[in-house]
């Protein structure tokens, strides 16, 4: 089980059909009326809801000792052979992610541009970290995430048959510059290191994103955004609610 604390959160990781065991709350603290209405729905759902005192509430909170809802809800099987994801959309591939904050902006990032889902190669943050969650407001339970070492990973996505694409600064194709297929992967290295000797190995289509400025790259998450963009762009699949 892991930690998630805030009623949005939990109200996501429900709809996406997450079990929650129980949640804790204290009638000290401060509450929306979405949160008054959110524990009376957990409560019907038939989780256990348990107050406790202001001193307990405190010390298990991981933001604020004084508001809101803190669950506990069951993790999942994350191994590549476990889960579907879909056949259209652009699947994400991240490569010895480490920044839970970072990942969870991405997952969010991905579930907001209509990205199939992501695979984790060899990350080293526990996707069920609170900073995970928080970041990811709770959508992490919505996408389609699997997580295995390099070797499986890729040869997963040879077996998948969709073109795979990797992002590098080093690289001369620049984003824009080659027509990217309605499904592909992007596969992107590691905050600290990019991507590293296993994957400049393998037969990849690799571009980086034109630069302007003096920095010569992007936070992870505003690179996955940039490249999910233009794929829909470049698609005529960008649309708004």
């Amino acid at each position: 089980m892991f930690f998630v604390e805030g009623w949005q959160e939990l109200q996501f990781l429900a709809q996406s059909g997450r079990t929650i065991s129980e949640v804790y709350y204290s009638t000290s603290n401060e509450f929306a009326p979405s949160e008054v209405i959110g524990l009376k729905e957990l409560h019907n759902l038939g989780v256990e809801t348990i107050e406790v005192s202001p001193a307990a509430f405190a010390k298990a909170s991981y933001r604020s000792a004084n508001f809101g809802l803190i669950g506990l809800v069951c993790s999942w099987d994350m191994r590549l052979g476990s889960i579907e994801i879909p056949e259209i959309g652009p699947l994400v591939v991240l490569d010895e992610v480490e920044k839970p904050g970072n990942l969870g902006a991405i997952l969010r990032s991905v579930e907001a541009l209509g990205g199939a889902g992501v695979v984790l190669s060899d990350p080293a943050v526990d996707f069920f970290n609170p900073n995970v969650v928080r970041s990811s407001r709770g959508l992490m339970g919505s996408l389609p995430v699997a997580a295995g070492n390099k070797e499986e990973v890729y040869t997963w996505l040879k077996n998948s048959q969709r073109s795979i694409w990797a992002t590098s600064s080093h690289t001369s194709g620049l984003l824009g510059e080659k027509a990217i297929p309605l499904s592909p992967v992007f596969i992107f290295g590691s905050e600290k290191c990019g991507l590293g000797e296993f994957w400049k190995n393998q037969k990849l289509e690799w571009v980086k994103i034109p630069m302007k400025g003096q920095a010569s790259s992007l936070n992870l998450n505003a690179s996955v955004a940039c490249l999910l963009y233009e794929m829909n762009r470049s698609h005529g699949t960008v649309s708004g609610r």
